[in-house]
């Protein structure tokens, strides 16, 4: 059955002739009365009986019109959902972010895709990152945006920005009240830090070590960043925090200035190398290109509103 003739038999029966029927869609009398012929001879049923110089619907083709109205309305719903997914309008995707990720750009860059594809379902999770890679790995998820390694052989990584990490702590701080910080002098002191499994924390421990001084003593583990400023801003623990966070909490938190202990590592999204992504996905992953570093750079003004840092 073909879903052109059903729509041409319903211009029919709402007329009451062909000649009615062909003028309100646009297509000659002899194009709806072979599609009528067609529709009788698949269903091996008459539609119409005459009536006079007009046609009236059969016992068969009142059956048909009860029930093409809602076939019709489903099969154009199904067109404009598979268009939508086709197009990236509509679909699930499911993303995995670190904490700094979501903070400080997922909200912003959700806003800019429903926006688009007021449709799409998002399914999110916010982990760290080596916990999202193992939900990576086993299918739960489609993709993470996270910090990418330099070199990957499991999955393809997408560079987005630059991201640096440093040694921060309270504006008053002791460590700012002895000259030039040194290695030996951050040793002093107790930190607020990731748990070990976390890169960046194996980075740090390490940049200790290889100089042979011991690890930093991490008297509070957490993965929680917008716990961090909160703690170490009313107490002497040092940290290890990207410097989007340091920006956002200028008022209270200071770097403290020593390249052995900067990092600058990658941000981007991880995927599975496999797997072909859907369109909403690919959506999602065209914005973050557009968007993604200047909004992660974006720092709130004092009336609420985010501009975008200076360089």
């Amino acid at each position: 059955m073909d879903l052109r003739d059903l729509k041409y038999f319903l211009a029919v029966a709402q007329a009451g002739n062909t000649r009615r029927a062909a003028e309100l869609v646009f297509r000659s009398q002899p194009t709806l009365t072979k599609a009528i012929d067609r529709l009788e001879a698949s269903l091996d049923a008459k539609l119409f009986e005459r009536d006079g110089r007009g046609q009236r619907l059969s016992a068969a083709g009142q059956a048909l019109v009860a029930r093409a109205g809602p076939l019709l309305h489903n099969a154009d719903a199904v067109r404009h959902e598979i268009q939508s997914l086709g197009h990236g309008t509509a679909g699930l995707v499911r993303l995995g972010s670190g904490p700094l990720g979501a903070e400080y750009l997922l909200p912003r860059i959700c806003g800019l895709l429903l926006a688009e594809a007021p449709d799409v379902q998002l399914n999110l999770t916010i982990r760290m990152n080596y916990e999202l890679r193992e939900e990576l790995r086993d299918g739960r998820i489609d993709m993470v945006l996270g910090f990418v390694p330099e070199r990957e052989d499991e999955f393809d990584c997408d560079t987005l920005l630059e991201d640096t990490v440093v040694v921060v702590a309270a504006r008053n701080h002791p460590v700012f009240d002895q000259g030039r910080p040194t290695m030996e002098s951050l040793s002093q002191y107790r930190w607020a830090l990731p748990n070990g499994a976390v890169a960046s924390r194996a980075w740090l421990d390490q940049a200790f070590t290889s100089r042979g001084l011991p690890p930093p003593t991490a008297q509070i583990e957490t993965n929680s960043i917008p716990l961090v400023p909160q703690v170490i801003a009313d107490t002497a623990l040092l940290s290890f925090v990207s410097r989007r966070t340091l920006q956002a909490n200028a008022d209270r938190l200071r770097e403290v200035t020593l390249a052995p202990t900067t990092l600058v590592r990658n941000f981007g999204l991880t995927y599975p190398r496999s797997k072909t992504l859907s369109p909403a996905a690919g959506r999602l992953i065209a914005l973050m290109h557009t968007h993604g570093k200047s909004l992660f750079e974006a720092l709130p003004d004092r009336a609420g509103a985010f501009a975008v840092s200076p360089a």
